[in-house]
């Protein structure tokens, strides 16, 4: 049996990629903003799909489930303050690679990321501090 395309799976989709990282409730939040009318099990029902049809994953940031649309390889940037998630662009290859032939295991895939501060939260640190001085 095919899969159809609805709009509603449409608009989970792009909802999401508008957001480029959402928990499921952020997601949820997100669409019923926008579209009141689609029930909860809709938006859950639509999100498994996408899942199924690896439109998008699920990744663990942050010790939390984070869904996002499948792109290109890449790891991963989470602020430990505000908790923004950037998409960093890494050859994951070449280091599953080198692993592999060091370590003589066979590796599929990995999943990479980086934490620390944004851009933004530095600025703001270092804006308070030339207040407090």
């Amino acid at each position: 049996m095919q899969k159809r395309n609805t709009s509603q799976k449409k608009i989970v989709y792009d909802a999401l990629d508008e957001l480029g990282h959402a928990s499921t409730e952020t997601l949820i939040e997100f669409i019923k903003m926008q579209h009141a009318q689609i029930s909860l099990a809709t938006i859950y029902r639509n999100i498994a799909s996408l899942l199924e049809d690896q439109l998008i994953k699920r990744v663990k940031l942050n010790h939390q489930d984070v869904l996002e649309t499948v792109k290109s390889e890449h790891a991963h940037f989470v602020c430990e303050v505000c908790g923004n998630i950037l998409d960093m662009k890494l050859d994951k290859q070449d280091l599953l690679d080198m692993y592999a032939k060091e370590t003589q295991h066979q590796l599929k895939k990995c999943d990479i990321a980086f934490y620390g501060l944004c851009q933004n939260c530095q600025q703001e640190k270092e804006n308070k501090n030339e207040v407090c001085m």
